[in-house]
């Protein structure tokens, strides 16, 4: 071994005594390993904090459960950004799911174009999962956020980021972009037609009931397709005012609630007379949950005719369900959700601890 020279050895043994001193010091000190994402500013910006796991799925905790975090999340957004210089900052987050995604780029979106949120706003990269970054950047999050420009063109797109549209902009290039890119040229007439009549009808139902009186470039809605091993993820999302308000407007609605709900419609008739005269206010849906009431949505006219296809619905979104191989799907509303898998027989109906903003209908499909 080299022998050390004279001052080279003097500067070990002094480095190491430094070390020694300093370890006695911090022996019995208790650090907050929070703390730094704790901090509300970082480099003078306000942060907008993202939790570690943004997702919707998880609710069982209603006070701390992923589905609350993330909603807080947006509550921060629609409040802070862009108010005054900020950062969206994701460095402590670990999973970041599809719906979660699209509805944090819908609340990003809309708070960007709001009047008077003309302050700068950046990203803070995870310091925790590069495959977070790599959703992130794949989604145009970052220029999103800075409030750069975005283009891309679908007919080319190797991968689909979230889209943005209004009407029936953009629809047939979806159902193209599914066909091309993630069924390879392989998808059946049949499957095609599946695919197509569920997203129009729930873009449809965006665009005549979930914004009522905006004007047509304000009923924005959002859209995510992701794949992930051999499962197909496809979620349409808006801010509208939701399932359970709108599914009461309809002319079938109290028809079906007698059919499938007979208790509920008993209390009902005891409480509002009027309904047995087809009588009935909005208001008196309050005694239905939010839950029942997208159940209801699903379910359509129950005691229609097959040759009365006017207001059955939601067939075509059930479809895509029923008539695909592991077919799933979630519907979030206001207060309720709704979730049905092809081999259950009965769906899934919960009470969500935090109010949802607007409806996520989500399909997760297995692949061929």
């Amino acid at each position: 071994m080299k022998k050390l020279h004279r001052e080279r050895k003097l500067y070990v043994e002094r480095a190491g005594i430094a070390r020694w001193r300093n370890d006695l010091r911090r022996r019995n000190l208790q650090y907050d390993v929070e703390k730094f994402y704790k901090d509300e500013t970082f480099k003078g910006r306000r942060r907008i904090v993202a939790p570690k796991y943004l997702s919707v799925y998880d609710f069982e905790d209603k006070k701390s459960s992923p589905y609350v975090e993330t909603l807080r999340f947006l509550v921060k957004i629609e409040r802070e950004f862009k108010k005054q210089d900020c950062y969206v900052d994701f460095r402590g987050t670990t999973h970041l799911s599809a719906a979660a995604m699209v509805v944090v780029y819908a609340a990003i979106d809309l708070a960007s174009k709001e009047a008077g949120r003309d302050a700068e706003a950046d990203i803070l990269w995870s310091n925790s999962s590069q495959r977070v970054n790599a959703v992130l950047k794949a989604n145009n999050f970052h220029k999103l956020i800075r409030g750069l420009s975005i283009s891309y063109s679908l007919d080319s797109a190797r991968s689909m980021p979230v889209i943005s549209s209004v009407g029936s902009d953009q629809m047939e290039e979806v159902i193209d972009f599914i066909q091309r890119r993630i069924y390879k040229e392989q998808m059946s007439p049949d499957t095609e037609h599946v695919y197509g009549d569920a997203v129009s009808e729930t873009i449809n139902n965006v665009r005549l009931h979930a914004y009522p009186d905006y004007a047509r470039e304000d009923k924005k809605w959002w859209l995510v397709c992701h794949t992930i091993g051999k499962m197909l993820y496809l979620a349409i999302y808006d801010k509208g005012i939701g399932i359970p308000k709108t599914v009461v407007e309809r002319p079938w609605f109290l028809s079906s609630v007698k059919h499938t709900h007979p208790e509920e419609y008993a209390i009902l008739e005891q409480q509002f007379p009027a309904i047995k005269d087809g009588l009935f206010g909005v208001f008196t849906a309050n005694h239905i949950s939010d839950e029942r009431l997208i159940f209801l949505s699903m379910q359509g006219d129950v005691t229609g005719t097959k040759a009365d296809k006017h207001g059955q619905g939601s067939k075509s979104i059930m479809a895509l369900v029923n008539d695909t191989a592991g077919g799933q799907l979630w519907v979030f509303s206001n207060g309720g959700l709704y979730r049905i898998d092809q081999a259950d027989t009965k769906p899934g109906l919960y009470c969500l601890p935090k109010k949802f903003p607007g409806t996520l209908v989500q399909w997760n499909i297995e692949l061929p």
